[in-house]
């Protein structure tokens, strides 16, 4: 591919990729070019190559400038992550479950049709899986996978295996289970939260992303039951393709505000090239810095900054001086490369949500930077104090109090955050809120939002760099010496299939009573669409 002179290289050091015809493993480069940011891989044997990693690249270069690579004694990363032994320290652990599901979207490779083999292990496999995470000085987060997690008819049992161990267990779900009232019910019942695939409120949306219309009816079933039923609250994981459901944030934005009790923060996920050729088609390439517009625009007052979430780095140690639990669900990809994750706030102002912009006298960005800094000045004398010793925390709280109480009153407009006091002693005054049956619940309303913007699956942009530091990995044995590995997350796929079906030949395939049906007989589109009508989860006809 013939490369441009203007074409501006951005990074001056070794770096790796994935070339884009055989996956080998050769030198790559980020560069400007057109205002946009490209990576060029260097294979050998396909030569020279690119993909498009973002539209804007002043944004993207951006999160560079405000947050930088955490210094850490690890090694190059080489890539090679089946043989590599960088130990991450996770914070979260994806667990594949199963490959079997009850939707057949062709964006996904996560299933039977895509792997050629069947991946339903027994409870024994899950069981060593625990045990060994457990053993971590801090054991992370556990994300139970698929395929479809809930497919499987023992997937409670998996989850009382996970909190035996002391382990916190989240189930990634599609959610078209749960549209089944009892079985919401007995999920709700084990205090697991989830994190529900939702990509907007409007039927078309999964017509034309996931060729399933009639799924938009099951998941706001789905959402009414865990509304009705959880005493968690949980995320909304959205996939945002351009052209495909852009337009539509603003309302599934809405939507999230009127169910703030319930839903906790917000993920979307920019639509990835990742299906077989001739099975899908779209237009356009999306990407993160594409659907962080997005969010901009549909909430529109004072801009609305994205900075890395790699940045909550910065806050650990004035974390640990207030709380004891050292693994932190706001913090989990804390010090991860700045072009991972990227996270943004918005706030209620009762109806809506707002900016964070909004509520601050500089920007987002700049306060975070700010923050940073002050953070690293106190960091050598908080290092000296023991969190343990009562006298030695109480001094590093005063410190932290002293450095930033004055700072926060000269950035934070008080007025508008707090507004009308009335208001706001009514609004702390609830407890909780009423579910569509009149079932009390002991959730309460959460006035901040976090909307982070989640890299998966992106095969053509990854590099090394960004996956040294890397805190969500995929866990797995390794059925050659039974020992317990894991694969950063962005780098599992061209592993997974392999991994798994050398565990799929070990430990055989789960018991029939384990296998969920893979329709699951609920009521029909139309009963779905009248009952939603009646629920305190509105469709987006019912709110506009």
């Amino acid at each position: 591919m013939q490369t441009s002179n203007q074409d501006k290289t951005i990074d001056q050091f070794s770096n790796l990729g994935l070339c884009n015809e055989c996956r080998s493993r050769v030198p790559c480069s980020f560069f400007e070019r057109d205002g946009e940011t490209w990576i060029r891989k260097e294979c050998p044997e396909h030569g020279v190559n690119e993909s498009r990693v973002s539209r804007d690249y002043p944004a993207w270069k951006a999160k560079r400038d405000l947050w930088d690579y955490v210094p850490s004694d690890l090694g190059g990363c080489s890539l090679k992550c089946d043989t590599c032994q960088i130990d991450h320290d996770p914070n979260m652990v994806f667990l594949d479950v199963t490959n079997r599901c009850n939707m057949n979207c062709p964006i996904c490779i996560a299933t039977i049709r895509g792997m050629g083999f069947d991946f339903n292990p027994p409870l024994e496999y899950f069981e060593k899986i625990f045990s060994e995470v457990a053993r971590r000085p801090r054991p992370p987060v556990i994300l139970l996978f698929g395929g479809e997690p809930t497919v499987r008819n023992d997937l409670l049992d998996i989850i009382r295996v996970a909190q035996k161990y002391g382990l916190k267990p989240h189930v990634v779900t599609n959610g078209i289970r749960l549209a089944d009232e009892e079985y919401c019910k007995m999920l709700c019942d084990a205090r697991v939260p989830t994190r529900f695939a939702f990509d907007g409120r409007d039927p078309e949306i999964y017509e034309r992303l996931r060729k399933n219309r009639g799924a938009y009816y099951k998941k706001m079933k789905a959402l009414e039951n865990l509304s009705k039923y959880s005493r968690r609250k949980h995320t909304i994981i959205g996939t945002v393709g351009r052209g495909f459901n852009d337009q539509h944030i603003g309302d599934l934005i809405q939507f999230v505000h009127d169910n703030r009790d319930l839903i906790s923060d917000l993920g979307l996920i920019p639509l990835t090239e990742n299906w077989e050729p001739g099975t899908f088609e779209s237009d356009v390439h999306t990407t993160m810095e594409d659907v962080e517009k997005m969010v901009q625009q549909a909430v529109p007052d004072s801009g609305n900054d994205f900075i890395p979430a790699g940045w909550s780095y910065c806050l650990r140690q004035v974390r640990s001086f207030f709380r004891d639990n050292p693994r932190s669900e706001v913090l989990l990809l804390a010090g991860v490369h700045p072009n991972c994750e990227s996270i943004t706030l918005l706030v209620s102002d009762g109806k809506k949500y707002r900016s964070i912009n909004h509520y601050l006298r500089r920007s987002f960005q700049q306060v975070a930077v700010e923050f940073a800094e002050k953070a690293r000045k106190i960091e050598p004398k908080l290092n000296k104090l023991d969190t343990k010793k009562f006298f030695q925390k109480l001094r590093g709280r005063l410190l932290i109090i002293r450095t930033f109480a004055w700072w926060a009153l000269k950035r934070i407009r008080f007025a508008r955050l707090i507004g009308n006091p009335i208001t706001t002693l009514s609004r702390l005054g609830k407890s909780g809120t009423k579910g569509p049956q009149g079932v009390s619940k002991s959730r309460r309303p959460r006035r901040i939002l976090r909307v982070a913007m989640l890299p998966f699956e992106e095969e053509h942009s990854i590099d090394a760099l960004r996956l040294k530091n890397c805190k969500a990995v995929f866990a797995y044995e390794d059925v050659e010496d039974g020992k317990i590995k894991n694969i950063p997350a962005c780098l599992w796929y061209p592993y997974r299939n392999a991994i798994l079906k050398k565990i799929s030949q070990k430990y055989g395939i789960a018991g029939r009573e384990s296998q969920a049906k893979s329709t699951i007989k609920i009521q029909d589109a139309e009963e779905l669409q009248e009952s939603i009508q009646k629920a305190n989860l509105p469709s987006k006809a019912e709110s506009s």
